[in-house]
Parts: structure tokens; C-alpha cells; sequence
């Protein structure tokens, strides 16, 4: 891509007029240099305008975000051999748009041509907004300012994504809470600015259920699924987040939780700060880059480190597995993909890492799974079938 082209999609993107085709263009650009840890509207925000990328900062801007020589454009997969403990490392090399169109590195023609004719795009922002009365709006990256008034609070959509709460009048005592429920489907992911300034990202298949303005003593959401949380801090009026039975309160802090109904287990991750997780039975608190696991059904709590750079990569724009067996890897594709999942039993406990932009299609991720060996793969439609070759 130029730097017209650059240009001409961040105007239309700082607009909020991209088109979907568009919008689509500039997240391949952006995810072909970004390592998983910048955010372009944080990086526009810092340039101060698309008009202010001139060709100097275009460059710096590559070489800011761009990953080091031997990992640019590379997605890494590798199968874990369980029985003989042998890492077998496959390098798969893509060539970033801009450098010729994507091919995979080391194929020939031939075998490009074998590629499904069908495919599934990857998820994008939309959800769909439940407000007190029951009336349900569907939400998306364009639309009015202006979405709805809720108990003297005016919801807005934000210039910098998602929507927002804004109090037109202060709330007098008497006045009981209003809730607002926010829920992504199958392939979407959606970001909500409190009352209070905090924000949540959701991923796709979760929802969150919160007070339109935080009266009393605490602050308490209901989330299920996975949410990213940057809170603002408030030592007088605490920060409570329930989700499966877990109670995280917040001490200055952005966390993690994937709290999926149809996962087996609660996981808080703390990104920074601290921040305290209890249940009936048991009350831990977490210093930055621990994570507190807890199974459906148990009170214990195992707290372990963990790799807080792919735990988080899903809200970076990123799937990032390590040692994953294939049936989880597969069931959060699904999910971004909004796809049915169908996998050969003889597969499924098969260990798999590495790394890939979630705005591919998911032919690029199946491919990157064929090319390790042992795996076939169908797309009919928006189910995929995985067979043992």
C-alpha cells in the first residue's frame, strides 16, 4: 500500500466511514507490521492526524511496529510430538500484502491453486446494545453519534470506537439503577466505556451486564465470556467484576477474564496493577503477569505466570497458541469466525503453537494447521471439517 492509499483509509477510518471492504484493506496493512502490541487508533492519536503522515513518519511508523527482520510477516507453527517430547518447528513465511499479494513463502503456483474457492472472512466490531426497557440496538462501527438516553445519561458512540455513557444531569438518591446488557454474537468484538471512564473490550460470544451510572459504594459488572478491563481507579468505590461464580475486585488495574460458558474453567489474568479474586472459599490476590484459574464446580484456586503478551493477543488482534491442542485452538476460531467446528476425534489432542493475524481469512489459519502434517480440512459454507490425513 502507498502512501495515498494509507492516507486516504485513515481519514475515512478517523471519519468513521470506511467502508467494510476498506476497513478490511487497512486491518491487513496494519496487523502485516504490527507485532500484536500496538493499536492503531492509539498510534493515530499519537501522530496527531492522517494528514500529518507525511512520507518520513510512514517510514518511522514501519519501523516502530514492524516485528525484527527474522520475524516480519512470520507466522510461526510448530506440533508438539507428545510421545517422543520433540519439537518439530515449521516456518511459514507470508509476504504482507504490500509485498506481492500474500502468498504463502516456499509454494508454488500449484499448490496455491489447491486453496478452498470458499472462504470465511474474519469477525469485526458489532453487538448488540439491551437497554432497560427490553429494546434491543444493533451496533456497529458506523451509525448516529446519538444512540439512546438512559436514566439521565446520554449514550454516545465514541470517535475512538464503541460506545460510550455520558451523564446529561446528576442522579438524585432515590433514583434505583438502570442496567444496559452489551452481548457480541459469533464473530464480533465491541469496546464499552463505563460511566465512571473505564473501558472494556469484549471478544466475540460474550456479554456484559452493568448499571448505566454506578451508584453507592461499588462498582459491579456480570460479564460472560472473554473481557479486557483498563479501570479506573477508585479507592472509595471499588470495582467488582462477577463472572462464574468469581468475584475480581479491582486495585488500580487492567486484567483479563475468559469466563466462556461452554469452557470448563475461569481465568483472571492481571495485565498491571492488582487486583484480589475470591469465591466462597477462597480469596487470592495477583501481582502482574499471574493468572487464577478455577474449574466449573471447585472452589480452588491455582494461581501460575503467565504470558501476558498471549493472553491478551485476542484484544491485539492476534491468535497466539502455545502447546494448545487443537479442539481449544479450533473452538476460539470458531467463535471469531462464527464457524461450526467439526474435528476427527483423532485429532483433537493434537499440541499446536504459534501465531496469526485474526483478520485473515480462515483458509490462512487452516493452511498454516495442514502444513504441519497429519491434518486435511474442509470449508462448506461456514462449517469446517478437520480430518486426520
Amino acid at each position: 500500500m502507498n502512501e495515498d492509499r494509507l492516507k486516504y483509509l485513515l481519514e475515512r477510518y478517523q471519519a468513521n466511514e470506511c467502508s467494510p471492504e476498506e476497513q478490511a484493506e487497512l486491518d491487513e496493512w496494519f496487523h502485516a507490521w504490527n507485532p500484536g502490541t500496538a493499536n492503531m487508533r492509539n498510534w493515530l492519536q499519537e501522530a496527531g492526524s492522517a494528514e500529518a503522515l507525511t512520507e518520513e513518519l510512514y517510514a518511522d511508523f514501519k519501523e516502530r511496529v514492524a516485528p525484527p527482520a527474522k520475524r516480519k510477516g512470520v507466522a510461526v507453527w510448530y506440533k508438539v510430538a507428545a510421545a517422543a517430547a520433540v519439537l518439530i518447528v515449521l516456518l511459514i513465511v507470508f509476504y504482507p500484502k504490500q509485498h506481492g499479494g500474500g502468498e504463502l513463502a516456499h509454494t508454488d503456483k500449484n499448490k496455491q491453486a489447491t486453496r478452498p474457492v470458499h472462504d470465511i472472512k474474519p469477525g469485526s466490531n458489532k453487538a448488540v446494545l439491551k437497554l432497560a426497557d427490553g429494546s434491543e440496538i444493533v451496533l456497529s462501527d458506523s451509525g448516529n453519534a446519538h444512540i439512546a438516553t438512559q436514566n439521565n445519561t446520554e449514550i454516545q458512540r465514541l470517535q475512538s470506537g464503541g460506545i460510550g455513557y455520558q451523564a446529561v444531569q446528576d442522579l438524585t438518591d432515590d433514583q434505583p439503577p438502570v442496567y444496559n446488557t452489551l452481548t457480541t454474537p459469533r464473530g464480533g468484538k465491541f469496546t464499552l466505556t463505563l460511566s465512571d471512564g473505564t473501558v472494556v473490550t469484549l471478544d466475540a460470544a460474550s456479554s456484559i451486564t452493568y448499571p448505566v451510572v454506578f451508584k453507592g459504594r461499588e462498582r459491579r459488572v456480570q460479564i460472560n465470556g472473554q473481557a479486557y478491563f483498563d479501570v479506573v481507579h477508585n479507592a472509595a468505590k471499588p470495582f467488582h467484576v462477577e463472572a462464574k461464580g468469581q468475584l475480581i475486585e479491582d486495585l488500580g488495574t487492567a486484567f483479563n477474564v475468559n469466563a466462556y460458558s461452554d469452557d470448563p474453567f475461569i481465568k483472571v489474568t492481571l495485565v498491571e496493577g492488582l487486583v484480589d479474586v475470591s469465591n466462597d472459599m477462597e480469596k487470592v490476590s495477583l501481582v502482574p503477569g499471574q493468572q487464577a484459574m478455577v474449574k466449573d464446580g471447585e472452589s480452588k484456586m491455582r494461581v501460575k505466570v503467565v504470558n501476558v503478551a498471549e493472553t491478551v493477543a485476542w484484544k491485539n488482534g492476534w491468535f497466539i497458541f502455545h502447546q494448545e491442542n487443537l479442539q481449544n485452538i479450533m473452538k476460539q476460531a470458531g467463535r471469531w469466525y462464527d464457524a461450526e467446528i467439526v474435528l476427527d476425534p483423532a485429532i483433537m489432542n493434537k499440541k499446536l503453537g504459534g501465531n496469526i493475524s485474526r483478520y485473515k481469512d480462515i483458509s490462512e489459519l487452516l493452511e498454516n494447521l495442514k502444513l504441519t502434517g497429519g491434518i486435511d480440512y474442509k470449508i462448506e459454507g461456514q462449517k469446517v471439517t478437520l480430518t486426520k490425513r
